[in-house]
């Protein structure tokens, strides 16, 4: 069995898929450590994963500034990410490659959003795999950048838009690129100039599928579209399921890392009010009180046992968060989406396009807007259609279970790092 590292982002929506899947490769006799900021280390062990804590002090503000992301907007929230992924990168080119050697790891399964571990495992010559927990990150001419909301379109017009948005994210990482290339050249590697050049040509595993993605003709052979890594095996959240009332459900969450005491909660609810419907709204952590001002009589929980009201869900209403996103798909559950930031509004075309939702600008986003799009996805019958289109079309992509066994063929390919020790 083989000792095997997960290097992603401190962040829940990269976290989570991260670590099911290191459930299920601990499942299977692997040994599975989480390399991160000492602030995860209560989360990632509350998972069943063992944890190895990288950095001190330094660190600890890392985490403090990855908070603060839910009160960034716009381009501010987006050059505040950067920010904090060009520290984690410096954190994990200093103190990562020690841990690795000690923890004698033989894998390294490194979320496609953090170039840096990728590094680490090339220098010091570790196989590593990339895991793509949000949008893939693979540049093709026809497919816009990772945060715009325009839709796939084939055309002149479009590829020189597509071109100026990936100068302007090359122009945007470039901090962290610099930083990444400063090791790179005193570990004797090439320098990276854009993201696909820190890819993994073992594995690319996606937790999309490709009937949710733009339409790639460009992915490398190694890319597999595997659909969401989620498991009900984790999910111990206590809901009062005794308060629902039978009628049709509204699943409303914004994520873990929005800013708590948005208004869109209320928006969301003054939708809501009157339909024939049942609301259940989830904060995200945040608690729940009488300040909100909530329209109608909306079940609100400050967190919510997602799989299981999804089971039970007719619409979704999402920031576009992947997770919730795929895990929605999985339900054959249509929704209305409601990008925030980051790549929520990419994520939303996504959505809009496959036919199983409507997605809604934030800055257009309005009560009467937001119902009268509920109203189109829950009675017109094409969006939960396509929905369950897209469901069967995830159960055969294989999620979790086609993961593993991918990894593993990777492990008996190449060899286990004491094997190839043994025979040296």
């Amino acid at each position: 069995m083989a000792n095997i590292a997960v290097v992603c982002p401190p962040l829940p929506g990269h976290l989570n898929p991260m670590a099911n899947l290191g459930r299920g490769l601990k499942e299977r006799g692997h040994s599975v450590t989480v390399f991160n900021i000492p602030a995860l280390e209560q989360t990632v062990k509350s998972e069943g994963l063992a944890f190895h804590s990288l950095g001190g002090h330094s660190a600890d503000l890392l985490g403090k500034g990855v908070a603060l992301m839910a009160q960034q907007r716009g381009l501010m929230s987006l050059r505040f990410a950067i920010e904090c992924s060009r520290r984690a990168s410096e954190l994990l080119c200093e103190q990562l490659p020690a841990a690795l050697t000690n923890s004698d790891i033989d894998l390294v399964m490194v979320d496609q959003n953090e170039p840096a571990g990728g590094s680490v495992a090339q220098y010091l010559g570790l196989p590593f795999i990339n895991i793509c927990p949000s949008l893939p990150l693979n540049r093709e001419a026809d497919i816009p950048a990772p945060f715009v909301s325009r839709q796939f379109v084939p055309s002149p017009a479009s590829r020189l838009h597509n071109r100026i948005e990936h100068r302007v994210v090359d122009w945007l990482i470039s901090p962290i690129n610099r930083t990444i290339n400063r090791y790179r050249a005193a570990w004797g590697l090439w320098p990276l100039r854009s993201p696909d050049d820190s890819f993994s040509d073992l594995a690319q595993l996606c937790q999309m599928t490709a009937d949710v993605d733009f339409p790639r003709k460009q992915l490398p052979s190694c890319f597999h579209y595997l659909g969401p890594f989620c498991s009900r095996a984790g999910e111990t959240t206590p809901f009062p399921f005794e308060q629902l009332n039978g009628k049709p459900l509204i699943y409303a969450s914004l994520g873990t890392l929005q800013e708590r005491d948005s208004s869109y909660f209320a928006i969301i609810a003054e939708a809501c009010a009157g339909m024939e419907a049942q609301l259940v709204m989830s904060l995200g952590g945040r608690d729940a009180n009488d300040e909100m001002e909530l329209a109608g009589s909306p079940l609100v929980v400050k967190y919510a046992p997602q799989l299981e009201l999804l089971a039970r869900a007719s619409v979704t209403i999402t920031h576009a968060g992947l997770n919730t996103v795929m895990q929605s798909l999985m339900f054959g559950v249509p929704m209305v989406a409601m990008p925030i930031t980051h790549d929520q509004p990419a994520i939303a075309a996504r959505v809009q396009r496959s036919g199983a939702g409507e997605a809604i600008p934030i800055r257009d986003l309005t009560a009467p807007r937001l119902r009268a799009a509920l109203d189109r996805v829950m009675n017109d019958p094409k969006y939960r259609i396509r929905a369950k289109r897209i469901s069967s079309s995830i159960q055969t992509a294989g999620g979790i279970g086609r993961a593993v066994a991918i990894i593993e063929d990777i492990l008996a390919q190449s060899g286990s790092r004491k094997d190839a020790l043994r025979h040296h």
